[in-house]
């Protein structure tokens, strides 16, 4: 029974990256028509999505003490602001980088049995860390989708792309405006949080120092700061700004998949 409810979760990530390349075919090709609607096939990985999340809070693992739960809750907010955007705002572009995004997180929550955190974790300032953390990743992730949607359209403003090429992606204005409003919400969440997690490691006693996870997120919160201060204070050219968003999410995504605390062993 188990492998069958796992199942939803692979149907959602093979349907999120499905949907995703199918915008990206229609931006390269306009006029090549789909033998199916890739909003509908999103919306059907968005309800696997939510039978595996019912699944994991039924059964009991999917709590906030595991990465792997962390990974499949911030998938399914991923995925709720891409359809927003998507559906309410009419800016399918950004949707089609947020859903890999999304994809790889869900197959990270996916794959083998979570690991649980040794139990003086469990405590409600934990709760609220990754909470922070969680809220913070959100708003960094759309300003990701954001940014990336602005480089493509600059790229192809120089690359001479068909007009209906351009008429798909949404105004530099509109990018501009999303990518530094998400980071100025994105950025002071992740800086709660991870004042909330020291007051927690002091409170419990445990050292952070040489804790390779905090160290890593030291490095992308020093990122997003520089992203700011180079927006408002250097005043950098947009591009370059943008470019700083995408390093900035590639160091956060790999901390989050790769790095672990050593204040979980």
């Amino acid at each position: 029974m188990q492998f069958v409810w796992a199942l939803f979760g692979w149907f959602a990530a093979v349907s999120y990256f499905v949907s995703a390349g199918s915008v990206l075919l229609t931006l390269w090709r306009p006029h090549y028509r789909l033998p199916f609607a890739p909003f509908s096939l999103c919306l059907f990985g968005a309800v696997c999505h939510a039978l595996f999340i019912a699944e994991g809070i039924a059964t009991g693992w999917l709590r906030l003490n595991t990465p792997e739960a962390v990974a499949a809750l911030l998938s399914g907010l991923i995925v709720a602001g891409g359809l927003w955007q998507w559906k309410v705002q009419r800016m399918e572009v950004p949707a089609a980088f947020l859903l890999p995004l999304s994809a790889v997180l869900l197959t990270f929550s996916a794959i083998g049995e979570p690991v649980r955190l040794s139990p003086p974790l469990r405590r409600d300032l934990w709760l609220v860390h990754v909470g922070l953390l969680m809220a913070g990743y959100f708003a960094l992730t759309l300003s990701f989708g954001a940014a990336v949607a602005h480089l493509l359209t600059l790229w192809s403003l120089k690359r001479k792309r068909p007009l209906a090429f351009l008429r798909k992606l949404p105004p530099l204005e509109a990018t501009e405006h999303l990518a530094s409003r998400w980071v100025l919400i994105g950025l002071p969440l992740l800086t709660l949080g991870m004042m909330v997690g020291v007051i927690w490691a002091k409170w419990e006693g445990r050292p952070i120092g040489a804790d390779p996870k905090v160290l890593a997120s030291l490095m992308t919160w020093a990122i997003f700061a520089a992203y700011l201060h180079a927006r408002w204070v250097k005043r950098w050219e947009v591009a370059a700004l943008h470019w700083l968003i995408v390093v900035g999410f590639s160091v956060l995504l790999l901390t989050f998949l790769t790095v672990r605390h050593t204040l979980a062993v």
